[in-house]
């Protein structure tokens, strides 16, 4: 990894015409459009993940060359949520799902498509001090290409009349796949105990 100054790494893979640009930008809008809705985590933290991917959808649809799907229920349900110049069936290599997570390596999908994936890892931080004034702070962007291979399924606890969750697929050994894909790394931030903390002058 050669992360800049500004904690992004040029040499990591990105899908076709997608720029360090289009990323940089699109954090920004991220962090900005998700403090705006920061209620909704209060209420319901479970939910915020899909808020976040989607305000990522936005950013990327509205500043990169990766556009929403036509059909509004293939852009909200199905795969891609992206595509290059909005192809209606693009190849794998042309297509880019955005996920949300807190968690630093993690990664489910209720689909084990081929494609590329941004995770947009974040943090709600009351002090602003992970990324100063920002109550959300985007503190890293993995943008692996997964095959089918990738994914393994995790199952369904859901039970006719008594809820729970649905099948979802979670990616295999997800720090040692994701550790090439990370293509921006806050600089303030160190991963401890499982999330993100202020780095210290130790570290």
């Amino acid at each position: 990894m050669a992360f800049d100054s500004k904690g992004f790494d040029r040499a990591v893979p990105l899908p076709p015409e997608l720029n360090i640009n289009h990323i940089r930008e699109s954090i920004e809008h991220v962090e900005a459009r998700a403090a705006e809705l920061i209620d909704i985590y209060f209420e319901q933290a479970n939910v915020f993940n899909g808020i976040v991917g989607i305000i990522g959808v936005q950013a990327l649809h509205a500043l990169s060359p990766y556009k929403k799907h036509k059909h509004p229920d293939v852009a909200q349900q199905r795969f891609p949520d992206l595509s290059l110049r909005g192809k209606l069936s693009p190849p794998p290599e042309q297509a880019l799902e955005s996920k949300g997570s807190t968690r630093p390596w993690a990664l489910q999908s209720h689909y084990n498509h081929p494609g590329w994936y941004i995770v947009w890892r974040y943090a709600i931080d009351q002090t602003k001090r992970l990324k100063l004034g920002k109550m959300v702070a985007i503190w890293r962007v993995d943008i692996p290409f997964l095959r089918e291979e990738d994914w393994k399924y995790e199952g369904s606890n859901a039970a006719e009349g008594r809820g729970g969750r649905t099948h979802t697929f979670g990616v295999k050994n997800p720090a040692k796949r994701f550790k090439d894909s990370v293509v921006y790394q806050n600089p303030r931030v160190v991963i401890r105990q499982g999330g993100p903390v202020l780095a210290s002058s130790d570290d």
